[in-house]
């Protein structure tokens, strides 16, 4: 099945760009850059998206973070789809750095954007692509660290799994979840050399 609505999660404005909490924006941004598409306003929408020449639709809302419900409510209802035909995007504080993790439903786990989701689909059965910004650091409180830049010796580790993001998205509309889910699942950057092409 081919997911046709793709979301990434963040929060929109400069000083949140390259934060953990945004790490949904970023693996969309880099599709973006690297297949030469733009992302338009879409003020009904309350996002950005651009559209694939295969017809999917990336999105990434503009409202903030613990609203990002309302966007993806919006996307499903004027496209017609259901639940079953998204994928989310999503910081997980419970992965190291670098993982990737699909799962095909599931909980919140605490992180707000989902919990919007949840809220505004009535569901937790959509599928979420969950990538890895490392455990909360002991005196740090879980908003001001997903809310913290990447550091300079994260770089590699957050390139890598921007990288292995989207090629576990392309497997999933090619080849199914499932298969995707074996093939990426174990995933884990910097320098994983582990990684079926």
């Amino acid at each position: 099945m081919v997911f046709k609505l793709i979301v990434g999660l963040g929060n929109p404005g400069a000083k949140y760009l390259i934060t953990r909490h945004n790490i949904g924006f970023l693996v969309l941004d880099a599709w973006a850059s690297e297949d030469g598409f733009s992302f338009r306003e879409e003020k009904a929408q309350f996002s950005l998206a651009a559209q694939l020449p295969s017809g999917e639709r990336l999105v990434k809302p503009s409202t903030y973070m613990n609203e990002s419900g309302k966007a993806v409510a919006a996307w499903l209802e004027w496209l017609k789809l259901t639940p079953a035909d998204l994928l989310v995007v999503v910081d997980d504080v419970a992965l190291k750095l670098g993982q990737v993790r699909l799962r095909p439903e599931g909980s919140a786990g605490g992180h707000n954007g989902l919990k919007s989701i949840e809220q505004h689909l009535g569901t937790d059965k959509y599928a979420r692509l969950r990538c890895g910004v490392e455990a909360v650091p002991a005196g740090w409180s879980l908003e001001n660290w997903v809310l913290s830049r990447f550091q300079a010796g994260e770089e590699e580790a957050v390139g890598e799994m921007i990288q292995a993001a989207r090629l576990a998205i392309e497997c999933c509309q090619s080849e199914g979840i499932s298969v995707a889910m074996n093939r990426f699942n174990g995933y884990s950057s910097p320098g994983n050399q582990d990684l079926k092409e």
